[in-house]
Order: C-alpha cells, then structure tokens, then sequence
C-alpha cells in the first residue's frame, strides 16, 4: 500500500490515490497466484506436501524435524 493511502481512509482518497491503492492489490493477488501455480506445477515438491500431510495424518513423528535441528539449515 502507496505511504499516501495508509496515511487516509478509504473516503479520503483521490480517484488516483484509490486507483494506485487497488493496482497494488492485484498486483499483491497476482503475486500470490503466481507463487501458488508455481508450487502446484512441481511435481517433486507436490510429491513432498503430500507426503508429509500424509506422515501428519499418520502421526508418524519422526518423519519430521523440530524447528530447532531445521533452523540452523535455514540461517547458514
């Protein structure tokens, strides 16, 4: 959201600022869309969600790594 349009409410906006206000929106929706088709359209990753909601459904616990043992792959 535009600094101008956070700073006013909705009744408050110009035609532009309202305008700019919901081109950002899509273009945040889009964004999403996209990151989800992305994610759906590879087979090696469906592959691993649904194995993991299927290990949750399960309660197969040692299928999974704590966030403590996971996050210090994801910060190095």
């Amino acid at each position: 959201m535009s600094a101008v349009a956070k700073e006013k409410r909705i009744k408050d906006l110009t035609v532009n600022e309202f305008k700019v206000l919901i081109q950002e929106s899509i273009a945040e929706d889009i964004g999403a869309w996209k990151d989800t088709f992305e994610i759906l359209a590879d087979k090696n990753f469906m592959k691993q969600i649904m194995g993991a909601e299927h290990a949750r459904r399960e309660k197969k616990k040692a299928d999974f790594v704590s966030w403590e043992k996971l996050k210090h792959r994801v910060q190095s």
